[in-house]
This record gives C-alpha cells, structure tokens and sequence, in this order.
C-alpha cells in the first residue's frame, strides 16, 4: 500500500529566499515522515482565495511568513491564546474544516536562546521595535520573566501603544514594561537587546543610537531577528561585545514548533543550522 504524503507549503511575498522547505524536510528525514513541503507567492489581495484553493487540494498546513501574517489572523476559525494576543499567525492547521492559526515565532526565539544558553528570568531586555516582529515576541518573552522589557520605536508613538496594549498581560506575570525614547539617558543597563526592525532590509544604518550600546552590560547578549547577512545591528554590536547572534537559529526553533503542532513530534534541531550554513 501506498504511504500517503503530506502536503505543507510556506506563503510569503516575496518567499525565494524562505529556508522552510529545506528545514521541514530535514525534520521530515529524522521521523521517516513522506513530506513535500512547496513555497508560493502570494499576493495580500488573494490570500484568502489561495488558502482555501491550498486546502481542497489536500494540504495539511501552512506556515505565513511577510507581509502575510496579519492576513493569517484574520482568516482564522479558531486561535490559540498566542496568536490571538500577538494579532500574528504563522502556522495555520486545516482540521475539520476549520483554519486553525497559531504563532511559533516568539517559541522560536526563546528556544534558540535557551540552546545559546541565555537565560533572561530577572534580566533587563531592550526591545528595538513595535511592528509584527516584535509583537509576534513579546508574549513569550514575557512568558520568560525577565524583569523590565523596554520597548523603543523610530516612531515614539508605537511603542507607547505597544506598552499599553501589553501591560496587564505583563503585569500578571510581574514584569514591567518600560517605553523609551531612542533619546535616552546612559544611566539604563540592558542584559540582553534585540533587533526586532527590518531596518536592515531598506538602510544601511542600525536603528539604534550609538549611546544604545553603551548601556549593555559587559556580559550583555545582542540578538538580530533577521538572518541571512550580517546587518549594521550585529556591525556595531560586535564593537562592544563577541556575544551576538542573528536569527537563523530563531527560524529553525519556530519551524520546529510548527513541525510539533502538525505532527506531534520534537523535531532535533542542533545540526539543522550547521546544515543551513552550507547550503
């Protein structure tokens, strides 16, 4: 009898560049699982369209990458408590007839950070960033119990309104969520700084001042959401301290907890960037 294979495909405009099927298939590899896993471009105006297409034709689930997951959320049947808050969904699962979305991206930080060993409980965080990247995080990095995450934005405004729309959730778990200036004062000490913009995807320049970096403890960790180049955030980072990465290993962490929703297995993800890295 014919093993039956599974269909999974990831969306994105553009999605050339996406690693996903490379990862899935390597998960795929450790479980003997008969997996094709496609990328498409898809146009925001017809995703809605495309998605139901995918599902009659017997995909199982799809993971959402830019400038898509916003539309994800909004097509959705059923949500998980994540993606509901994070208004972000990037695995969607087609059961019963239903859309089904929940969101890997913030796991995906949190377990690449627990492999480099960076515990943030009780830690300072400086988030850089208000948009889909840094929500989609948040929820999980609160999660954590780090002590204080303070939030900036280019634009000042969005930070404030991230702030507020993320204090109680805070609150419940005794964090404190802090917006500021990128104006402000070196008296503030950061363990941990993320990059959570797409800056270096337009400019050449880091979105943080250089006073920024100051404020990192001598043992401080810089983290790039992005991946694939090293970007002006990692340039400058590295001039204060050897311990930066990009988000290569973010990327493989949330396939892997897409993997885990689909097909209720823990994919091993150790070798999977090395693997990456020499494409």
């Amino acid at each position: 009898m014919k093993k039956e294979i599974k269909k999974f495909a990831v969306l994105g405009h553009p999605i050339a560049h996406s690693l996903s099927p490379q990862i899935h298939l390597l998960f795929a590899k450790e479980f003997a699982i008969d997996l094709e896993y496609k990328k498409f471009d898809i146009n925001p105006d017809n995703f809605f369209e495309n998605v139901k297409r995918l599902e009659a034709e017997g995909y199982q689930g799809l993971n959402i990458t830019l400038p898509l997951k916003n539309a994800a959320f909004d097509i959705c049947d059923q949500l998980s408590e994540r993606s509901s808050l994070c208004k972000s969904v990037n695995t969607i699962t087609f059961l019963d007839n239903n859309i089904i979305g929940d969101s890997t991206d913030g796991r995906g930080l949190l377990n690449d950070l627990s492999n480099k060993k960076i515990n943030i409980k009780g830690k300072n965080i400086f988030l850089v960033g208000a948009g889909g990247a840094a929500n989609g995080a948040i929820y999980d990095l609160i999660q954590s119990k780090p002590k204080k995450i303070f939030l900036t934005n280019r634009t000042f405004t969005k930070a404030i309104e991230m702030k507020k729309y993320w204090k109680s959730f805070a609150e419940k778990t005794q964090v404190t969520l802090e917006a500021i200036d990128l104006d402000f004062s070196n008296r503030l000490n950061f363990d941990l700084i993320i990059n959570a913009t797409s800056s270096s995807l337009t400019n050449q320049h880091s979105p943080l001042p250089e006073h920024a970096l100051h404020c990192l403890k001598n043992d401080g960790v810089c983290y790039d959401m992005m991946y694939g180049s090293q970007t002006p955030f990692m340039k400058e980072a590295y001039m204060k301290t050897d311990s930066v990465y990009d988000g290569l290993g973010m990327l493989v962490e949330q396939a892997a907890a897409s993997f885990n929703i689909w097909h209720q297995l823990a994919p091993a993800t150790e070798d999977i960037e090395a693997s990456l890295k020499n494409l």
